[in-house]
């Protein structure tokens, strides 16, 4: 199997749009920015339950300065994240939530504490090198978190607050409300754990397929952003072979490495006992665009481009 070069810019058409012209999303939308294989690193998750309100500085000024300092010592790509229950505004005890995956394993565990102060003591620092800890209970249940953080950029609350309203009678599905997951241009934002899958441009509807799909084991490409636990280069990767083959388990990814030289990175992967080996490159800087958001500024993009995919003999 081989391909032409593939640039990772098709969008989807399902999207809500932000009411605001200079928002963010709707800025990022009409320059044809792909969100495709742009999720940020993140290999552990750790969810602390807060009820808000949340600053634009959450969860820092929101937790304890020693909690969040021990989080942020934790070596590798570590991710914090403020939860709540949508219309729920106390926590008596709030619940944590470690969850991490390198891609092809994960694991999740949870509990509840007396206070936020008592959470400094959760080893981070193991967590975030894969290891499972013995603390709190695991958790098998999926966790569907969507961005809400209005006061960090408003197209997360205008465009997250439908689908966290939306997802919220679907199935059982233990949706929460979260804050800065990164990429507030593609909201709406929700990411699926313990995989760590970011899901972008939602609309209610296609946010609902979503959460059913996923649940029957089945991973929708069209509002895949990126599998977090994986370079950005890697999720490019992932996406391009399940367009070409179909293949749709969630957890058909088995393994996978880099190899980079010059401007081209390898990405050799097995996937539902399959191997193929994918060129990935960064396609040239975009003409920028300016938004109206909290964060302000311009935006300088581009997207990946998949050279080439080629499917490589069983071993």
């Amino acid at each position: 199997m081989s391909t032409e070069r593939i640039h990772t810019c098709t969008e989807p058409a399902d999207a809500l749009t932000s009411r605001r012209a200079d928002a963010c999303s709707r800025q990022s939308s009409s320059a044809g920015e792909p969100m495709v294989a742009r999720a940020g690193r993140t290999r552990l998750w750790v969810l602390i339950e807060h009820p808000g309100p949340w600053p634009y500085s959450a969860p820092e000024g929101v937790l304890p300065p020693a909690l969040v300092d021990r989080i942020d010592a934790a070596p590798g790509h570590v991710r914090l994240a403020l939860i709540r229950r949508p219309r729920a505004r106390t926590a008596d005890r709030p619940r944590w939530i470690l969850a991490w995956s390198d891609g092809t394993r994960h694991w999740m565990r949870e509990g509840t504490a007396t206070g936020y102060d008592e959470l400094a003591g959760l080893p981070f620092a193991a967590c975030a090198a894969g290891i499972e800890p013995d603390v709190g209970a695991p958790r098998h249940v999926p966790l569907f978190a969507v961005c809400t953080h209005g006061k960090k950029d408003a197209c997360c609350a205008e465009l997250g607050r439908p689908i966290v309203s939306a997802l919220t009678p679907v199935d059982d599905a233990d949706v929460w409300e979260c804050t800065h997951i990164g990429g507030d241009r593609f909201a709406a934002n929700m990411v699926v754990l313990p995989e760590g899958l970011y899901f972008s441009r939602l609309g209610t509807e296609s946010a609902r397929d979503v959460v059913r799909e996923y649940r029957a084991g089945v991973l929708p490409l069209d509002h895949l952003r990126g599998r977090a636990a994986l370079s950005q280069t890697a999720q490019a990767a992932e996406h391009a072979v399940r367009s070409a083959t179909g293949i749709v388990a969630v957890d058909a990814l088995e393994h996978l490495t880099e190899t980079s030289a010059d401007s081209v990175t390898v990405v050799e992967l097995r996937m539902s006992a399959r191997n193929f080996r994918v060129a990935v490159q960064a396609g040239a800087p975009q003409p920028s665009f300016s938004h109206g958001c909290r964060s302000g500024g311009t935006v300088t993009w581009s997207s990946w481009i998949v050279d080439s995919i080629e499917e490589l003999p069983a071993p």
